[in-house]
């Protein structure tokens, strides 16, 4: 029962020190890319199954909003607004229902999304480069952040699923349930 221990500042600094990591191995690999590949260039690591390749992704998951002239600024803005929601849960989670594997999927979410939102930011289009190609099929290209969204995602569903002990639940009560009290 381990989910159940009040956190130390050891706990929230390490949650800390895992998100700063995340952001940074995504931004190091994109900048890796950019200086390495000219733009739509393709580097085959496994010979027409993985590779290397520079994109710029202007849109959302699987280009959504691509090439719309508000595209990127409303991308930015609900990025944002989801980023401090979500590293704000993450903490208040940790904090409030001790739940730590709660906690580390919304921080690999918070990391994902603030990746994407720096290069939303910075340079109007997020940079993706990771392609895998199966027969003639070619999966949508993408990066780092991604692959945290994805994991925090999965894992959260498998939580979910599996038990709804690492999941806390979160009571609800009127106005008048305190007042009886």
């Amino acid at each position: 029962m381990n989910e159940l221990k009040k956190p130390t500042w050891v706990t929230y600094v390490l949650f800390s020190e895992v998100f700063v990591v995340l952001v940074f191995i995504d931004q190091f690999t994109k900048s890796l890319i950019t200086k390495s590949l000219a733009y739509a260039q393709t580097s085959p690591i496994i010979k027409g199954f993985f590779s290397l390749m520079y994109v710029k992704n202007t849109g959302s998951a699987f280009s959504m909003f691509a090439n719309k002239s508000w595209g990127v600024t409303f991308l930015s803005v609900v990025s944002a607004l989801a980023f401090a929601l979500i590293i704000f849960l993450a903490f208040f989670v940790l904090a409030k229902f001790r739940s730590r594997r709660l906690s580390m999927c919304l921080i690999f979410l918070a990391a994902g999304t603030l990746g994407n939102l720096i290069d939303r930011i910075r340079l109007k289009y997020v940079v993706d480069f990771i392609r895998f190609d199966f027969g003639s099929y070619t999966f949508p290209i993408f990066n780092v952040a991604d692959i945290c969204v994805t994991l925090a995602c999965i894992v959260l569903a498998v939580l979910l699923i599996k038990s709804d002990k690492y999941i806390p639940e979160i009571p609800f009560s009127s106005g008048d349930d305190e007042e009886k009290k």
